[in-house]
């Protein structure tokens, strides 16, 4: 039953309906069977990230005061154990996908993956060398006996291990525990075998070590073995999702009641209890840090499954070139000509290489402005911000210490950046830049001229080709001119409310304008509707959980607003509640690439407005962080933007509807009307630009 005086879907539980939506891709036959099971591997991930990032808030919730989480609407108990449930029921369903349809029809493809079941005696040669001459000496065997300290931490965070019961041939009525690291970075978590009545072979490295652990553990008898791994590195929340001052209570409370975060266990079915109370003993581990995971753990690895032919993978797109770059020696020249905008990953970032290759060397750049959110290693921008450095220019980047990147190599491009000149700023605390944002200013004859890179992706996934984005390449002076503003009050530092009255009239920026911009957008559609006119909102977003704006939607819905949020994580709007939600209808989208926009479009009585933004619609991103919004202001170009969102709205091959409980509605398909595939309808869209011969145009 639905609280209507409490009209949001869960934060929990809608990132976990969404979750189900990557396994209902994963068991569709029409998807290639390869990429079915990085689906498995993406759901891996986010049912790991869940644990990591979610629970932990949970159980902090339950030892807070009951007034609070009345107040918040937030009941820790009730909600775990429906979360726990379920999890529990799509992990079922993950290993039925996996096992009696998955695994099939790699096995039709010719592709062989041994999954619990005795190697072939034809690979027990290739399988004991391989883990003599290879594996072994990546091997750290452990002994879990009475003479260690129980306090030893015997888990590595986020390391797979294989914990095993021995015993000793000359004494076997006494058991022996003992656990070996499953060592996945040499050589990865698959190992391609010698190939068997013509299909291609493929083994858990775990179990090659399962294989051979009599010869790791001579003079034993192995009784058996399960994989676990450990998760220490959980994170509370508390702050990203209330105001200050409610996140301050919560935190002063568990202060004062010694609230330690948990670790937690995930291990393999089948694990006994006595092996669990084993290890809560020695290792000191909680019960309630146990949580199992099916056959195999850690299966975002799926996400890396070997590749043996073209056909098990989606055919290739090739990036499309934008013709208006590759026409013109300089992109300065192709900015100055027009705004440019790139549908990504169907266009070539080349033009994005180019840009800040460019500005390297052209000698009549002197400043670079450029938030990086993260620093990582495949991101080509590095080279280039440490060549434009050594060659006189002023170079500033702000960037957010991110603790899912290696930490090592972060410091590392760090100290090549500040050797070579560049200025780094690190985030701090409530100022976390997550915009995706670059000024680059030159000093020519005339005056300063500016370009602005503004984008809804990152550049460190620029390489990856995995995400659709969107970015905006411009020299518009008032865009520009704001987009240095705001470099400068980064540079500061400062906290947002001594900054009031900056300002920002064509960028949007959290902290100071997007959430007032947002209301005024939704009212005047409201407006416009009471007057009789056509209103409408499309938004496209990652998350959406403010209620603020979600119950301006709400309150547009009433009014007669036509309101479609296209969601791709957890959405806190529910659908089609009478008199509340009539008018709003909630799509979710899953297709090959990872989507990652955020659009807003406006009606506006027919003078419709779009606009661009790296901000989701949660407290964390317009309280905690600096994210802008900025407009299509190019008619040529907010027409590409108007056919990218209908195909998104129209889609019937990879688009589900959300009901008032959440579940993932297929969308009926009536033949009679043509089959919409909004990724594949906005590849063909970049395809048509390119024929064109001019990005300027549209068909």
């Amino acid at each position: 039953m639905i609280d209507v005086s409490y009209p949001y879907f869960d934060t929990n539980l809608s990132w976990l309906s969404n979750n189900f939506r990557l396994l209902i891709e994963a068991n569709d036959d029409s998807v290639p069977v390869r990429e079915r099971l990085k689906f498995m591997g993406q759901y891996s991930y986010q049912i790991e990230e869940f644990f990591r990032v979610r629970i932990p808030n949970l159980l902090a919730m339950g030892e807070v005061s009951k007034d609070i989480r009345s107040k918040l609407n937030v009941y820790p108990e009730s909600l775990l154990e429906h979360v726990y449930e379920t999890v529990d029921n799509q992990l079922r369903e993950f290993n039925e996908i996996l096992v009696s349809r998955i695994l099939p029809a790699l096995n039709d493809q010719g592709v062989h993956l041994y999954y619990k079941e005795s190697f072939a005696p034809e690979h027990l040669p290739f399988l004991k060398k391989f883990f003599i001459d290879k594996l072994f000496r990546y091997l750290q065997p452990v002994f879990l006996d009475g003479r260690r300290n129980s306090k030893v931490t015997f888990f590595e965070s986020k390391e797979l291990y294989l914990v095993i019961q021995l015993v000793r041939k000359e004494e076997p009525d006494d058991d022996w525990y003992a656990i070996v690291n499953i060592p996945t970075e040499p050589f990865g978590r698959f190992m391609e075998l010698p190939e068997l009545e013509g299909k291609k072979q493929v083994a858990f490295v775990e179990d090659i070590i399962r294989e051979n652990l009599p010869v790791l553990f001579p003079g034993y008898e192995v009784i058996d073995s399960y994989a676990i791994r450990a998760e220490k590195d959980t994170e509370l929340t508390i702050e990203d999702e209330y105001p200050m001052v409610t996140a301050q209570r919560i935190l002063k409370q568990l202060e004062k009641r010694n609230f330690v975060q948990p670790m937690q266990f995930f291990y393999e079915s089948g694990m006994p209890l006595y092996i669990k109370e084993y290890l809560s003993h020695r290792a000191g581990m909680l019960m309630n840090e146990f949580h199992e995971r099916g056959q195999y753990i850690f299966m975002q690895d799926f996400l890396n499954f070997p590749s043996f032919s073209r056909k098990l993978d989606y055919p290739y797109q090739r990036p499309i070139l934008n013709i208006d770059f590759e026409e013109r020696e300089s992109v300065f020249e192709s900015i100055q000509r027009a705004d440019q905008l790139l549908h990504l990953p169907y266009h070539s970032y080349d033009p994005i290489v180019r840009l800040f290759n460019e500005a390297a060397i052209d000698p009549y750049v002197k400043e670079i402005h450029v938030s990086l959110y993260k620093i990582s290693s495949n991101s080509f921008i590095l080279n280039s911000l440490i060549s434009a450095s050594r060659n006189g220019k002023r170079v500033v980047t702000y960037v957010e210490l991110n603790a899912k990147l290696d930490i090592q190599e972060n410091m590392q491009w760090s100290r090549k950046m500040r050797d070579a000149g560049v200025k780094i700023i690190f985030s701090v605390p409530g100022l976390k830049v997550h915009a995706k944002m670059a000024l680059i200013k030159r000093r020519v004859q005339k005056g300063w001229e500016r370009y602005a890179y503004l984008g809804t992706g990152g550049f460190y996934r620029l390489t990856s080709r995995e995400f659709v984005d969107h970015a905006l390449l411009t020299s518009h002076r008032e865009l520009t001119n704001e987009l240095e503003l705001l470099f400068g009050y980064l540079y500061t530092q400062d906290e947002p409310k001594k900054y009031k009255y900056l300002p920002f009239n064509f960028l949007q920026v959290t902290q100071f304008t997007i959430q007032k911009k947002l209301v005024e957008l939704i009212d005047r559609e409201i407006r416009n509707s009471n007057a009789g006119l056509k209103a409408f909102i499309t938004i496209k977003l990652n998350q959406i959980q403010d209620h603020t704006l979600i119950d301006k939607l709400y309150q547009a819905s009433k009014a007669g607003v036509s309101v479609h949020v296209i969601i791709s994580e957890s959405c806190g709007v529910i659908p089609g509640l009478p008199s509340i939600s009539d008018n709003i209808t909630v799509s979710r989208h899953v297709d090959r690439y990872m989507e990652n926009t955020r659009i807003f479009h406006f009606g506006n009585r027919g003078n419709d407005e779009i606009y661009l933004s790296s901000c989701d619609w949660t407290y964390r991103n317009l309280h905690r962080r600096i994210d802008v919004c900025f407009p299509i202001l190019d008619e040529v170009l907010k027409g590409q933007m108007r056919q990218v969102l209908k195909n998104y709205v129209n889609d019937n091959q990879k688009a589900v509807r959300l009901d008032l409980y959440q579940n993932n509605l297929k969308i009926p398909y009536d033949p009679a009307t043509p089959k919409v595939r909004a990724q594949e309808a906005n590849y063909r869209l970049a395809e048509r630009l390119e024929r064109n011969g001019s990005v300027r145009k549209v068909e």
